[in-house]
């Protein structure tokens, strides 16, 4: 049976406070957001986000190393595609999405590809 977020919490991390940090560890701070804004805000979210934000993140690294190297495999295969133009603009603008984001992006070209 699958576990509810906050068993799942409570069993991987010992408690909601250990994954706060470790997800406020992993994801950026908005620009122009200070640092306890920032704390507050990750605060209220769910367990169950939290709980993907941290999958998310722990997949990207396992996968591509940091978010350099997602961009870097969504432009080439995008390359590939060629219906998109590569360029500093469109890598600039890559890097300003989420993780989640880009792991969703990755997963379309790379089935789109095949």
């Amino acid at each position: 049976m699958k576990l509810s977020p906050l068993a799942e919490v409570k069993e991987k991390f010992g408690s909601r406070d250990e994954l706060i940090k470790v997800v406020m560890g992993k994801i950026e701070r908005p620009e122009g957001m200070n640092d306890d804004a920032f704390a507050k805000k990750v605060r209220t979210i769910s367990n169950r986000k939290l709980l993907k934000l941290n999958a998310a993140h722990e997949d990207m690294i396992k996968r591509f190393g940091s978010k350099d190297g997602l961009v870097d495999a969504i432009i080439g295969l995008e390359k590939k595609d060629e219906s998109h133009k590569v360029d500093t603009v469109r890598r600039a603008h890559l890097m300003t999405l989420r993780v989640a984001q880009l792991l969703d992006r990755y997963k379309s070209l790379e089935k789109k590809s095949k």
